[in-house]
């Protein structure tokens, strides 16, 4: 419960399609008019019967299972019963009751079609309204649950009217459009067609329809056909298709019903839902008038203008992509697309060491990323335990919260939450495209960055000594070519010191390589340390360092600065390091060798090494 308000999630995929659109719309109402609120958690796109997990099932992660009263779950919309189960185990851990549409859990209430019954008012139909005696039926897959149970009831209807069943009576089609076709063909090819061909779902009605109109066979003339699931389509193609329709009021009424008993304690309720049939004209009768829904009401001009918008969302996404930063970016979503979103974001996606698109995120705190509620463009930490930021002023609206998993190069880098002012199939229609917006723009965002990153580390490491961080030799040669083609450099002073660390092999035989190093990379900060910011300093190789200095710079005390640097750091290295240091300048010309000035400053170097010894 949250501000006094019992809390049902929903657990379900493609809210923007009509079925699931009315269920949705007409759930909420129920639920709002009976003192509960509804959050949403949709996935965008089916997992198919291989079950495979997707990343954007992260969105069922967010489910607060501490404060709400009920979970429901559209088994047969996530096709997936290792995520349902999840989700399941999880609310029953937290004891959550669990409601469960059209699938079946231990422990858990149940609404369920009961589709053998509706299935069966198409077959009778067809048979005893039609006198239908060559029937022929298209079942699902071999092995399915939901096909076998078609079979039987279409052999029970026929055997009733005295047709003996035929095993050339029945065919594949798979539930899905090209395997249905593929059948249809092979019927095609019969010396005497059936007369009628029974569907078990709507999509394989369409396409035999298709199939039969195409090759000159009629329908209804020639061969009637019917289907089952009563989705959309159906009701647009030509001929209409007759079919039995899993009633969405019917089911939002039912699901509020079982919702309502498990709550109040009731275990394992099971609810009956026993779809509606719909004669039409693929099978003789007259074109339903029902079409349909009141989600229709929906498609108006605004949709067709809600379509541009996707190219709209693409320049987002790749601005977004190119942004300089998260604050830079946060402006392009201030428009009417984003009016009624948030985004958080996990902060791995932008980790430079631990990126979330390439490795075990470090850390699980997550950033506001964009709030159309927030005064300003500038993200803010999100605390879980708010769900959202304005979650009062939300709830207060009534319609649904709805989540979203954002999903980009197979990770979830975070999720959108919608709240519209209203339940409206526009609205509904435009999330997926708006998650993909969020999710390539910010994902896009976040490798151009983890590889500025990378490219910069590459460079540092082509241009940068790993012991000392001074140049390299080859740097150096670099950024001194540099200097020779700009002629305002000419006639300008230049300086040359030329470092070597005294005594290296002693420090090494003494107290090992490690404090070797240290050494090296200690005359090397003092030299950095004691020279003009813009000089430019090189380990030349092994113990010697190089440091150039353009320009009209007071260098006398760079070489006391050094001595009294490495003076001081002795004392708590406990190593004596010092170095001998030669100097020599010159006047920069175009044709001057480098090398020759490095010499000379190198045998002063020596000179001050051998009084040394």
């Amino acid at each position: 419960m949250i501000n006094g308000r019992k809390i049902v999630a929903l657990c379900t995929c493609r809210i923007y399609e009509p079925q699931e659109f009315v269920f949705i719309s007409e759930f909420s109402r129920m639920l709002r008019e009976n003192g509960y609120y509804l959050f949403i958690y949709a996935l965008n796109s089916e997992m198919g019967n291989s079950g495979e997990v997707v990343p954007e099932t992260a969105v069922f992660d967010l489910i607060p299972y501490e404060k709400i009263d009920s979970i429901v779950i559209m088994d047969e919309k996530i096709k997936s019963r290792e995520i349902v189960g999840r989700i399941v185990d999880r609310a029953h851990n937290a004891n959550v009751p669990v409601v469960v549409i059209d699938g079946k859990y231990d422990n858990v209430s149940q609404v369920v079609f009961d589709y053998a019954s509706g299935f069966e008012d198409v077959v009778r139909h067809m048979i005893e309204y039609h006198k239908v005696r060559r029937p022929h039926l298209m079942a699902g897959k071999k092995g399915n649950v939901f096909s076998d149970e078609r079979i039987e009831v279409f052999k029970r209807v026929i055997e009733d009217n005295g047709i003996s069943f035929e095993d050339d009576m029945l065919s594949y089609g798979d539930f899905w459009a090209i395997p249905a076709r593929a059948a249809a063909t092979e019927l095609l090819k019969r010396e005497k067609l059936p007369d009628a061909i029974i569907c078990a779902n709507d999509i394989m009605a369409i396409n035999v329809c298709d199939i039969f109109q195409g090759s000159g066979v009629k329908v209804p003339g020639d061969v009637l056909v019917s289907g089952f699931d009563g989705i959309e389509e159906g009701f647009w193609s030509k001929p209409a298709i007759t079919t039995a329709t899993c009633d969405s009021f019917m089911l939002a009424s039912a699901a509020m019903e079982t919702v309502d008993r498990a709550v109040a304690g009731e275990k394992d309720v099971v609810k009956s839902v026993r779809p509606s049939f719909v004669a039409n004209e693929s099978c003789g009768c007259p074109k339903c008038s029902q079409v349909t829904f009141s989600a229709t009401k929906g498609l108006n001009n605004n949709f067709y203008h809600h379509q541009d918008d996707i190219h709209d969302m693409q320049l987002i996404a790749s601005k977004i992509m190119l942004g300089k930063d998260l604050i830079n970016c946060v402006h392009y979503l201030k428009d009417n697309l984003a009016r009624h979103a948030c985004v958080v974001v996990k902060d791995a996606c932008f980790e430079q060491e631990n990126n979330l698109f390439f490795e075990e995120p470090a850390t699980d705190t997550m950033t506001v990323y964009y709030d159309s509620y927030a005064d300003n463009d500038k993200p803010f930490p999100y605390d879980p335990q708010i769900i959202v930021p304005h979650l009062e002023e939300i709830m207060e609206r009534g319609e649904p919260l709805i989540f979203n998993a954002l999903e980009y190069m197979e990770k979830c880098p975070g999720f959108v939450a919608y709240f519209f002012p209203k339940v409206e199939l526009i609205e509904f229609n435009q999330t997926p495209n708006l998650t993909n917006c969020f999710g390539m723009g910010i994902g896009g965002y976040a490798i151009n960055k983890y590889q500025k990153y990378l490219r910069e580390k590459i460079e540092r490491m082509y241009k940068y000594d790993a012991l000392t961080g001074l140049n390299n030799r080859m740097a150096f040669i670099s950024k001194y070519e540099e200097l020779l083609k700009d002629p305002s450099n000419y006639g300008k002073k230049v300086t040359i010191f030329v470092a070597d660390l005294n005594g290296l092999k002693k420090i090494n035989d003494s107290f090992g390589h490690l404090a070797g190093d240290k050494a090296i990379a200690t005359v090397a900060m003092a030299l950095k340390k004691a020279c003009p910011s813009d000089a430019i300093c090189v380990r030349i190789g092994g113990d010697e360092m190089l440091a150039f200095i353009l320009g009209d710079h007071q260098c006398d005390n760079v070489i006391p600065d050094v001595e009294a640097i490495l003076e001081k750091e002795s004392l708590s290295l406990e190593i004596r390091v010092s170095a001998s240091i030669g100097t020599y300048t010159a006047v920069f010309e175009k044709d001057m060798d480098i090398n020759k000035l490095i010499a000379i400053a190198d045998a002063q170097m020596y000179k001050m090494k051998r009084n040394r010894k």
